[in-house]
């Protein structure tokens, strides 16, 4: 079967593959340190409410929300979008080399 018949992303030529590499690799690690940050942002927020909880409005639901879709999204950009990534390289080394 020729390269592209099958219409997976990893039939395609080398010269598709390659930029879809480059943009998923960047997204993966550009998105992992984001998620990172705003897990980690959101955790010190909640201890420093914690201890003044007088004096700030208490949001606990919003922040469980924002910090469960930043741990799904973390999953996917740190370990799906990798995996993808690993699957084109494959493609590439395999037609190049």
């Amino acid at each position: 079967m020729a390269a592209g018949q099958d219409g997976s992303l990893y039939s395609r030529e080398p010269v598709v593959a390659a930029p879809y590499v480059a943009v998923l690799g960047v997204a993966a690690v550009v998105g992992t340190l984001g998620n990172l940050i705003l897990i980690t942002t959101v955790t010190i927020k909640q201890r420093l409410s914690l201890r003044h909880r007088s004096e700030t409005t208490n949001n606990d639901a919003g922040r469980a929300f924002v910090a469960n879709l930043a741990f799904s999204d973390l999953i996917v950009t740190a370990v799906i979008n990798p995996l993808a990534i690993a699957g084109m390289w494959r493609l590439i080394f395999t037609t190049v080399v």
